[in-house]
């Protein structure tokens, strides 16, 4: 019995050894893939901390080109594949590596700009997890030509994250606070020489003050997902979320949303990946904005009564989703039907009333070689309430915001076709081209104060939201990404966004890159390249302009001089070039950022 025993132990683990050599083979020794797909409900984390890929660039400087693609998720995460367990780490023959669990991260540049991130989790726990993030940047520095104002800006963002493990469910609760602000950058010290020799009166002096915009965000996330028992079970996962915006004018904005979903797989083949699942979504979302303005920003008893902030208005949205995914071999196809109802409650102009939207969503994958050439064509839509938090996100440098001011954002139909896969198992590609038929996308204006007569005067540098109407939208995008092991990682991304009307802000090409080289074990350095073309705008008087494009070159580099410190050095704009994102607000020229990052 002892030897048959050890015959037995011994012919399994040839057979053992042998399936896996065929699977790492590609399957050319009679063995077959299995491609198992895990999926778990969305976790944020706090990341590898070791190897760092990205470090923090001065916010004013570093090129946030304005978007010209807008991003409407029509389709929120469904949980409906099937999950498999994870096999023990020892059979994969590697230990697991130790983790830092905390981060601190401080740095100082010029402009007067202090750095601190900071990132704390507990250990591995199969019962629950707690982590929590601090970071805080901000820049006191002189633009040249605006000596007489500040152009300061800073941020401030915590979260704090649990997260309960059990049996049949997985529940996590998020908490976190943003405060962002930034001070408008005023008048040219021409401009300003102008005013105080030709302008005569008491309310012009308010405006050398200088008011800072500010904006708050206190926000919470409780979620529930299922802790996936068998492939076949029902899966259900459910979110409430709740946002709650401030603004130093005092207004004030509730966003709370409910959302849902839930699948079943109907039909699975485990050995060669085929499925069928059904499924569906529901999501409300309830939008309060009050206008709370009453100080002495607003002169005259009409302006104090109208804003006043005495009735609260709302915006709400319902989404309905049926779901289904099928895969086959080479196919596979994702189809909802998206039902939406949304409208405004009324008040400032806005009417009250209720609309309907219909989107067909189709995805549908042809693998044609697998991994390496897949085709893709499909169709969308969906919709977004562009709420103070998002514009703000946007063009940080508002007037005040009335109820009218913040429209949903339509893409009432879209369809698209592309290219996808890997060039090597070191180079991957994607290739999209889609066209959009949209309403309202946010764009952004020059405020103008009722001063028409001063002709080169209007008051700060504000902007308002400004909206498109009916627009058709073209995008072509391109993603190519390479990584070498741990030795090199690059990313290029390009995007040509067309719209068959002029918007202000929106420039045609973007172009963006990312490398990252280990030169040698401990060593990093790294580059970054952003550039966009010409934008339009309107200046003070409302006559168009154009904005120069612009391109911006970064480069740095990090060193681990012991195991768990680690210095780095920004230089950011090195060319020194002033480019405008927004009309009248200049960049920070070169500027630089130095630090020490330490793990435990």
């Amino acid at each position: 019995m002892k030897i048959k025993s050890i015959w037995v132990a011994g012919l399994l683990t040839l057979a053992v050894m042998g399936a896996t050599r065929a699977q790492d083979n590609g399957g050319t020794q009679g063995g077959y893939n299995e491609n198992v797909v895990v999926v778990a409900p969305y976790q944020p984390s706090l990341g590898p901390v070791e190897k760092p890929v990205f470090t923090p660039h001065t916010i004013d400087t570093t090129l946030r080109a304005p978007s010209s693609d807008i991003q409407i998720i029509s389709r929120p995460f469904a949980t409906s594949y099937p999950t498999e367990n994870i096999k023990p780490a020892k059979v994969l023959g590697e230990p697991i590596p130790k983790l830092f669990h905390n981060s601190v991260k401080v740095g100082f540049g010029n402009h007067l700009s202090p750095l601190v991130d900071a990132n704390f989790a507990m250990g591995r726990n199969r019962q629950y997890e707690v982590a929590a993030a601090y970071r805080h940047h901000s820049a006191y520095g002189k633009i040249k030509d605006y000596s007489r104002y500040k152009t300061n800006h800073s941020l401030n963002e915590a979260d704090v994250v649990g997260r309960i493990f059990g049996k049949k469910v997985i529940s996590s609760l998020e908490v976190g606070y943003k405060q962002k602000a930034v001070n408008c950058y005023g008048l040219r010290d021409s401009v300003e020489r102008f005013v105080i020799d030709n302008i005569q009166g008491d309310e012009f002096k308010t405006y050398s003050k200088q008011p800072k915009r500010w904006f708050q965000n206190a926000r919470g996330i409780l979620t529930f997902t299922d802790n996936a028992g068998s492939y076949d079970d029902l899966r259900f996962d459910a979110s409430l979320d709740y946002n709650l915006n401030l603004t130093n004018w005092r207004s004030i904005e509730n966003t709370f949303i409910v959302d849902g979903g839930i699948s079943k797989v109907v039909v699975e083949n485990r050995r060669s990946a085929d499925m069928f699942s059904i499924g569906g979504r529901f999501r409300f979302e309830d939008n309060t904005y009050r206008d709370g303005v009453k100080d002495s920003y607003w002169y005259g008893e009409f302006n104090e009564k109208f804003h006043k902030g005495n009735e609260l208005r709302n915006a709400y949205h319902v989404s309905f989703q049926p779901t289904m995914r099928f895969k086959y071999e080479f196919v596979e196809l994702d189809a909802d039907l998206v039902f939406h109802v949304f409208g405004h409650g009324g008040g400032d102009g806005v009417a009250k009333g209720a609309r309907f939207q219909f989107n067909p969503v189709v995805d549908l994958k042809l693998h044609i070689i697998p991994k390496a050439f897949t085709f893709f064509i499909g169709t969308g839509g969906g919709l977004e309430r562009n709420t103070v938090d998002r514009i703000s996100e946007v063009n940080p440098y508002l007037h005040w915001l009335r109820y009218s001011d913040l429209r949903f954002t339509r893409d009432k139909f879209n369809a698209y076709a592309g290219l996808a896969g890997n060039f090597s198992r070191h180079v991957d590609y994607r290739l999209k081209v889609s066209a959009h038929f949209m309403q309202d996308v946010l764009s952004f204006d020059y405020f103008r104060y009722d001063y028409s007569h001063y002709f080169n005067y209007y008051g700060y540098n504000d902007f308002r939201p400004l909206y498109s109407g009916d627009v058709f939208n073209l995008r072509v995008r391109g993603d190519l990404n390479f990584r070498w092991g741990e030795k090199i990682l690059a990313h290029v991304d390009a995007e040509y966004s067309h719209y068959d009307k002029k918007l202000y802000y929106m420039p045609e090409f973007t172009a963006h890159l990312d490398f990252r080289y280990n030169i040698v074990n401990r060593v990093w350095v790294y580059t970054t390249m952003t550039g966009y073309t010409n934008m339009k705008a309107r200046d003070r008087r409302g006559k168009d302009v154009t904005l120069k494009g612009c391109f911006d070159w970064s480069i740095g580099a990090e060193y681990r001089f012991i195991k768990r410190m680690t210095a780095f050095v920004d230089l950011n704009n090195l060319i020194a070039q002033r480019y405008y994102r927004w009309y009248d607000v200049p960049s920070y020229r070169f500027n630089f950022m130095v630090g020490l990052s330490i793990d435990f």
